[in-house]
């Protein structure tokens, strides 16, 4: 369906509330209220048939049973226009709760699943704006939306032209990347805080100017310990995030397939919904003979740059020592115009990445962010760091990595930076000049005109820019620190500024995006974590090819095979111990694996109540029978004694 775009409506407090009889009426009487707030507008396409305008309303109003979704609709200005008004009654929200899984406070204190009929235990159930954030409110109404598939239609009413197939979505809406703001937002307080540590050691190292092997191998110490403690401890504060926000436990097993999800309509064996299928292996397929093949070529892409940049690094050294009057300045081109071609080729292969997961035709959501984001992981780790371990591990050249890496953490922050804020502020003041000077005048104007004007700011791009940035933050800081002790210091410095750019974008720069609840950060989390063995390894052999240590081997006769035998000992030390700590650090919190053990046992009680309610239901429901079975044999015995007593008489 030509739902061009749709966007989440900021709250506020209206100085004169929506009237409820401009609104579809809710499907329970108790919901009816004096006014609702408007929670998600879509904007339809430019001069939309009214007829086509009406069926949609008709959609998400009608009942779930009929296909509908059970919501509020708005006509915006007129039927005429081509904005619509989603809203949704009390009950319709705590159903939704229910379905989605949410955690809630009980009455006792501890968060467990929400029960609709268990309600009236649940703390504010009774008030929905204090029980639901406006985020889970947006969120729930999203996938409501998202689910509305059609049934038997054959057309849009209005384009006869304009064919549909069963299972399709009426609402095409754009789904936003990235998982909860609040959740990457603490994510990047803490990655910022964590990095302090490294960044007060590097200063320390540089105001001393420690010899290169003490160096080295501090550092390398210090970045096995701090890589592993900073991922355990933040997947520690992460379950307590999350389970203080009700999203631990979320119901996944049961998620509703995504709305571009395409297939032949079926039967869902589990949950007997008549819902789209598209073959598993049909999928395997695209992505084993396509998408690997695609990514490889990229790939090549990637390291024919390195190649490139090698052979002009070495021409312009050449051409540099040649000629004296030459600016040394012109040393670092090289380097330059490789990470504008690294930067480009980010952006180029994230884009392909998008249609071919798209193509995919992955049914759950979850399962299209996770192939998107491997895709894009594994060359964006290529693409970032091939030159740096080509440098290390092939020629060994510690001054021409620390050039590197100090130009990759300077330009690439600078130029995120830009991309990021600047070129959407800039998109803002160009496209939208009047927009400051109608803000007065928007202050008086009616509540639809303001939502208007939400929809038409930029679409929120999502966080997947902001995790793979701090990803290859991490692996610069975690692999190469010892090499470069600044890093963590310059990405200290770049993620104070990202807090406020990101803040800003949020706030000011696009619409207020629709947020999905999350538990953790996902798949980032492994990301993460491998970049810390990678570490392990990466650190051992630096310190192996610095020159203190070759200068130590050659004092010495110990062959290059010996040192490479030790370097790989030590290395295996390290993971053994890396491991060791990793498990010594419990993932989840006593007093949180406390309270989840508590609700889960006080579940089990209650379901075995429940079923002995059920048994003893069952016992008098049996017992009842055999008594009415008893009274119809006495009374059939005593009715025939009695017409025999009558023939005795009759015969006397």
């Amino acid at each position: 369906m030509q739902v061009s775009r749709s966007h989440s409506v900021a709250e506020r407090k209206p100085k004169e509330p929506v009237a409820m009889g401009s609104w579809t009426r809710p499907t329970c009487k108790c919901c009816i209220s004096r006014a609702v707030q408007p929670l998600v507008a879509l904007e339809l396409i430019e001069n939309i048939n009214i007829e086509t305008k009406q069926w949609l309303m008709d959609r998400i109003q009608t009942e779930k049973i009929v296909g509908g979704a059970e919501l509020m609709v708005h006509p915006g200005e007129d039927d005429e226009g081509n904005m619509l008004l989603v809203s949704a009654s009390q009950h319709v929200l705590l159903r939704a709760a229910e379905l989605q899984g949410l955690y809630k406070l009980y009455k006792d204190g501890s968060i467990i699943s929400f029960s609709y009929r268990d309600r009236k235990n649940f703390q504010n159930s009774d008030n929905i704006n204090e029980f639901l954030s406006l985020a889970e409110r947006q969120f729930i109404i999203l996938h409501t939306l998202d689910n509305i598939k059609v049934v038997d239609e054959k057309y849009i009413p209005g384009y006869p032209t304009q064919t549909l197939y069963p299972g399709e979505a009426i609402y095409s809406i754009y789904r936003y990347f990235g998982g909860s703001v609040a959740m990457y937002f603490s994510f990047l307080e803490y990655f910022t805080c964590s990095l302090m540590p490294m960044a007060t050691f590097g200063t320390i190292v540089v105001a001393l100017s420690m010899d290169m092997i003490d160096k080295c191998i501090l550092f390398s110490l210090l970045n096995m310990i701090w890589s592993t403690v900073v991922m355990e401890l933040w997947k520690r504060h992460s379950f307590v995030l999350s389970y203080s926000w009700g999203t631990m436990q979320m119901n996944s097993q049961f998620e509703e397939p995504r709305g571009d999800y395409k297939g032949p309509m079926g039967t869902n064996p589990i949950t007997h919904r008549y819902q789209p299928y598209y073959p598993a292996w049909k999928r395997k397929v695209k992505i084993w003979l396509v998408s690997v093949p695609i990514l490889c070529l990229f790939l090549g892409f990637s390291l024919s740059g390195v190649f490139v940049f090698f052979r002009a690094e070495a021409w312009i050294k050449a051409y540099h020592s040649e000629n004296d009057d030459c600016w040394a300045c012109a040393l670092y081109l090289p380097s330059v115009l490789h990470i504008l071609y690294v930067t480009s080729m980010n952006v180029l292969y994230k884009t392909v990445a998008k249609v071919l997961t798209e193509w995919e035709n992955h049914r759950l959501e979850t399962s299209f962010q996770n192939h998107l984001t491997i895709k894009v992981m594994v060359f964006r780790f290529v693409n970032c760091f091939a030159a740096l371990f080509y440098i290390s591990f092939y020629l060994q050249d510690l001054e021409l990595l620390r050039k590197e890496l100090a130009s990759l953490l300077v330009l690439t922050q600078i130029i995120n930076q830009l991309i990021e804020s600047l070129v959407p502020y800039l998109h803002k003041m160009l496209i939208g000049k009047g927009t400051v000077l109608k803000k007065t005048t928007m202050e008086n104007a009616p509540e639809i005109d303001k939502i208007k004007s939400q929809g038409q700011m930029p679409t929120f791009p999502g966080l997947f820019d902001e995790y793979m940035e701090l990803f290859v933050q991490f692996g610069y800081v975690s692999l190469f620190s010892c090499i470069y002790p600044l890093t963590a210091v310059l990405v200290v410095v770049n993620n104070i500024a990202e807090i406020r750019m990101d803040a800003l974008k949020l706030c000011h720069l696009f619409r207020k995006p629709f947020i999905s609840p999350a538990a953790n950060i996902g798949v980032w989390q492994t990301a993460f974590e491998m970049i810390g063995f990678l570490s392990v390894i990466t650190n051992c052999f630096l310190i192996s090819i610095s020159p203190q240590v070759e200068e130590y081997c050659a004092e010495n006769n110990i062959t290059s095979k010996n040192v490479l035998i030790w370097t790989v000992g030590v290395e295996h030390a390290l993971l053994a111990i890396k491991i060791l700590l990793a498990f010594s650090i419990p993932d989840i919190p006593q007093w949180v694996k406390l309270r989840i053990d508590r609700v889960e046992y006080q579940s089990l009680q209650a379901l075995k109540h429940k079923l002995a309610e059920v048994d003893n239901g069952h016992s008098r429901v049996t017992e009842e029978k055999e008594k009415r079975s008893d009274g119809i044999t006495m009374s059939d015995s005593t009715e025939s004694s009695l017409h025999a007593s009558n023939s005795q008489l009759n015969l006397l």
